[in-house]
């Protein structure tokens, strides 16, 4: 029976370099290399019924997953904080009612595909990039560190409301935002801007 050649082809995250040898039973091996880097030695059958997808990493990340999920199920977190932020962030991008989307979804801001429709996925680099749902309201914020920019990964860390105002896109005509030592966030004129009294 002729081996059918699986050089180039690609199977789930694993590439086909070239023909390896054969197993014990004289099935046809391909030697892969995975979107991780990882090299892998893959029976063809294997590749072509969908048995191996990558060269583990997949699994390891679906049980990371899948536990994440168990320790964290849906009805539980759509009250969280940190659902709070995920919804609030796309509103303001898709919900053209969003009393914010002007600033938003109206300049162009988008939510990254990573994100969009996979809260998990967001709630996963949240909480690796520090976030804290115990944080005292105002303390741990999601900015966007080009104001321009969309919300991804790249793009967004957690702030204090300090660091957050004083990145503002337009800083004309605006104010200073700094935490006073009565701990309470206090506004006073940006050097430069125009002062209205009254």
């Amino acid at each position: 029976m002729k081996t059918t050649d699986e050089t180039g082809k690609r199977y789930g995250r694993l590439t086909v370099v070239r023909r390896y040898g054969s197993d014990e039973k004289g099935n046809a091996t391909w030697l892969c290399v995975c979107d991780c880097g990882t090299e892998k030695i893959v029976r063809g059958t294997y590749l072509r019924s969908g048995k191996t997808r990558s060269c583990g990493c997949l699994e390891h990340e679906t049980r990371v997953y899948n536990g994440y999920r168990r320790m964290r199920p849906i009805h539980g977190m759509s009250k969280s904080r940190l659902y709070s932020v995920w919804h609030g962030m796309k509103a303001r991008c898709y919900r053209r009612t969003h009393p914010h989307y002007k600033d938003y979804g109206g300049r162009g801001i988008s939510v990254c595909d990573e994100w969009v429709n996979d809260f998990y996925a967001f709630a996963e680099w949240a909480l690796s990039h520090g976030y804290d749902e115990k944080a005292q309201k105002g303390k741990c914020t999601l900015d966007r560190i080009d104001p321009d920019g969309d919300y991804c990964p790249e793009n967004c860390r957690f702030a204090d409301m300090v660091v957050q105002q004083n990145n503002r896109r337009d800083r004309s005509n605006d104010v200073q935002i700094y935490l006073g030592q009565d701990g309470i966030y206090h506004a006073s004129p940006r050097c430069g801007a125009k002062v209205v009294d009254g």
